[in-house]
């Protein structure tokens, strides 16, 4: 049988050809002999599979049971795991939802070491499976790699599925002010909405804002990110301008500044706004519209970059 890789230097360094797919895969090594024995290695294991799938597991065996036992049932708990330790509480929410779909029960008992790209490919065609799920099996991949659970990668990087996100914009100015109009009989919905304008925070953020965050005399309004908040990163920081201050000045001076509307669940909100978006016909936007709407005007505005992560709470000028 013809050898499905073969070797070829670069530099210095040996990469295996995949003479199937034409990908190269680098061996990580200058020495001749040892890329040699790597090379046999692999195409033992494409003539061999079941043979190949067969030595590993004993030799995991020997070096521990667990490893050659584990599955992706297993990845997806010690991922929960470090969800909980690092109180992230709406990315655990999301993480348990995937978990619970569909397209992962697939894979859910599979063991790692018999796992291979066309069990992917299945989650990943599945009827139910989106864009979503392509973002969190790679991470459920890239952890179990990290982890040293996995020998190789089942997907190399290059094959994976591109991620098609859908078309996102910011909300416009005249589309806010009918929201505004929409809701005014509901005075906190209406500060929420403009305070969002105002300050392009995350919903969840600005839902959790607390009287003593403001502080009056510095003109400044400060908080911790949810999604940054146990990493150690600074606060965001929002000057206090006179549209602002008109706002926070309607607001309870104690305790919640929405202390109903804090009550309410993430997804509570958002469904709340995207059906007043639909009574005025409005598409395309969602309550984080307002962030994308605050760095467009900021943008436009030639609001210096590190200001403007200041304000959003961005560690990355990306």
């Amino acid at each position: 049988m013809r050898n499905r890789y073969r070797l070829i230097r670069k530099r210095g360094v040996f990469y295996f050809h995949d003479t199937v797919t034409g990908v190269r895969e680098s061996a990580r090594t200058r020495d001749k002999k040892a890329a040699g024995e790597l090379l046999f290695a692999k195409n033992q294991a494409a003539k061999q599979p079941a043979l190949n799938v067969a030595m590993a597991r004993a030799y995991l065996s020997g070096k521990s049971p667990e490893l050659a036992k584990r599955s992706w049932q297993d990845v997806m708990d010690a991922k929960e795991n470090d969800y909980k330790s690092d109180g992230q509480a709406s990315t655990l929410k999301r993480w348990q939802k995937v978990c619970r779909s569909e397209p992962f029960q697939i894979i859910r008992s599979l063991p790692l070491i018999e796992t291979e790209g066309e069990h992917f490919r299945k989650v990943l065609r599945h009827t139910k499976a989106g864009t979503s799920t392509n973002v969190w099996l790679r991470i459920l991949h890239n952890y179990a790699l990290d982890m040293g659970w996995l020998l190789a990668p089942v997907i190399a990087k290059k094959v994976w599925p591109k991620i098609q996100y859908k078309e996102r914009r910011a909300i416009q100015e005249e589309e806010h002010r009918r929201i505004i109009e929409d809701v005014r009989n509901d005075l906190e919905r209406r500060l929420y909405y403009e305070l969002l304008w105002e300050t392009g925070g995350s919903q969840s953020d600005i839902a959790r804002l607390t009287a003593d965050r403001i502080e009056w005399d510095q003109q400044v309004l400060l908080y911790r990110r949810m999604k940054t908040q146990n990493r150690g990163y600074e606060f965001a920081k929002i000057r206090i301008g006179s549209k602002l201050k008109s706002i926070l000045e309607k607001l309870p001076t104690d305790g919640f500044l929405f202390p109903n509307l804090v009550r309410q669940s993430l997804e509570q909100r958002s469904k709340r706004f995207r059906l007043h978006c639909e009574a005025l016909g409005i598409k395309g936007i969602c309550l984080h519209s307002y962030r994308y709407a605050w760095a467009e005007r900021a943008r436009k505005a030639d609001v210096p970059l590190r200001a403007a992560m200041e304000v959003l709470g961005h560690q990355s000028r990306a």
